[in-house]
């Protein structure tokens, strides 16, 4: 729906077929990070919608008083039923806000400085609806919470090690993921549309996407919404400009141009069918199996685990929503409290202790202490991060009499503590400690060879044939690491360990 949204406001603005495939093609790459069920989704669609809405009052002003005269304008009075219904499904509603808050600064500047062609009814139709827009976003269950959490420092820690509030440009550099072909592109294009088009361009297009352009850059999370609106603002502005050198070329020139791109055209379109058919994943069912736990927690369900459950925090408002109020999380992704934030990376990271000394003899480690602390009766893990690293309580715990793995799936893994409680589900259940290992091989392996760039998948499986005692194994998975990420002191590290332990194994036979 977002990417037909993007088409129609360029078709809207005349934007050539060619130039407007090549903007669309370059949104649909960006979008596809973007197929999973997520309330997001909502900010996604929503973005350019606003957008739309406040160009096609710019563009097509209604006549007063509510006359049949203008093409579109009265779409504005849609904008305050957008934002309420917007702030009660999302909190990216703040970035409409910034749109119409953007809008209403810009086009005041223009009227102010006589470069807009509003009428007096006009103006004032625009700012009481802007204005309008903008109060009834904050009828929501939070009110004006949404607003003061993004800005507030306060908060910052909610964005802790999260991926999307990566830069895109840092997490394609440590190999994080690959390079983002919808967004890079618009990215480097923006720039060089300031130069060519200079005064030519709308000041509220240049404000607007400058904005998206700092956001997208510094976090990855917005790559989307600059894409949105960049392609359409830069669609038009590319055309525009290749319209106005396509003048000055001879006429057969341009038709051999029109026929070079009707072929890319052509192979493009191929490329795009081939990667839906091959993708089964681009479809409404996509969470399911594939990123939430849905046998794991029809395990829970079923055999009705009792007690409290330690579960990795982006399982958590899967977890809720299957299990709530019959079972409570410990965590999810909201990350509301930043001392429970602390003690479970304790815990996933299993710590032993926090100061520098090595832990007396007898006493219990940290994440032992904390999960006692909690009367934690199981664990559901994911296996791996979106990084790729495995936590390193799982595998931990397989070594550890105190836990038993009792569910294992290429996503999920679940333990369950060894008392007198969990004996029937111990007895049925109980799986080998290796049962975990080769999950975690199996998946770490999948993404390596997937994901020929990230190191981090090389590393777990690295991690995992050590913890098996498969030295040789765990060698050559840090050394095709290294190759992937040389400047790894850690990696480097793990290479000579694991190297002087062979040999002083081989030392000992001889």
């Amino acid at each position: 729906m977002m990417i037909l949204l993007v088409l129609w406001r360029l078709k809207r603005w005349n934007v050539g077929f060619y130039i407007s495939f090549i903007f669309i093609l370059l949104v649909y790459f960006d979008a596809l990070r973007y197929t999973g069920e997520r309330p997001v989704l909502f900010v996604v669609l929503f973005t350019p919608l606003a957008f739309i809405i406040l160009e096609e009052f710019k563009n097509n002003p209604p006549s007063p008083p509510f006359s049949k005269g203008g093409k579109g304008g009265f779409s504005l009075f849609l904008l305050p039923l957008l934002m309420l219904l917007w702030s009660n499904l999302h909190g990216g509603f703040i970035i409409g806000n910034i749109i119409i808050a953007v809008y209403m600064l810009c086009e005041g500047l223009k009227i102010i400085f006589k470069k807009a062609g509003y009428t007096r009814n006009e103006i004032v139709t625009f700012y009481v609806v802007t204005t309008l827009a903008l109060i009834t976003s904050y009828i929501n269950p939070t009110g004006w919470d949404a607003f003061s959490i993004a800005l507030s420092q306060k908060y910052k820690f909610l964005e802790t090690g999260i991926q999307e509030y990566q830069s895109p440009f840092f997490i394609y550099l440590n190999k994080l993921a690959p390079l983002d072909y919808g967004y890079t592109p618009l990215a480097i294009l923006f720039p060089l549309i300031l130069i060519f088009r200079n005064k030519k361009m709308d000041l509220t297009h240049v404000v607007l996407l400058l904005g998206f352009f700092v956001m997208a850059a510094k976090t990855g999370r917005y790559t989307i919404y600059y894409v949105s609106l960049a392609a359409m603002v830069l669609g038009k502005e590319t055309d525009l400009l290749l319209k106005d050198l396509f003048k000055r070329i001879p006429q057969k020139k341009f038709e051999k141009l029109v026929s070079v791109f009707s072929v890319l055209a052509l192979l493009s379109s191929i490329v795009f069918s081939i990667s839906i058919f091959k993708f089964q994943w681009l479809k409404l069912d996509i969470a399911r199996g594939s990123y939430v736990p849905v046998a794991a927690v029809d395990f829970i369900e079923k055999n009705k685990i009792s007690g409290n459950i330690l579960n990795s925090h982006p399982y958590g408002g899967y977890i809720t929503w299957r299990l709530y109020p019959w079972k409570k999380t410990f965590i999810d992704t909201r990350w509301l409290n930043y001392t429970l934030q602390l003690e479970y990376s304790w815990m996933m990271n299993a710590v032993e202790t926090l100061s520098n000394k090595k832990l007396s003899q007898g006493k219990k480690p940290l994440w032992k202490r904390l999960l006692d602390h909690y009367n934690i009766n199981f664990l559901l893990f994911d296996t791996l991060d979106v990084y790729g690293n495995v936590p390193k309580l799982l595998l931990r715990l397989p070594e550890d009499d105190e836990w038993v793995p009792v569910f294992s799936e290429p996503i999920a893994v679940i333990f369950v503590k060894n008392v007198t409680e969990n004996r029937d589900i111990i007895t049925k259940f109980r799986l080998p400690k290796d049962d975990v290992y080769n999950t975690l091989i199996f998946i770490a392996s999948q993404m390596a060879m997937s994901n020929r760039q990230n190191p981090r998948y090389l590393v777990t499986l690295g991690k995992t044939f050590y913890e098996m005692g498969r030295l040789k194994d765990a060698l050559t998975a840090y050394q095709y690491a290294q190759k992937r990420f040389p400047k790894d002191t850690t990696i480097k590290d793990m290479i000579i360990k694991i190297e002087d332990e062979l040999n002083q194994g081989n030392k000992n036979k001889t």
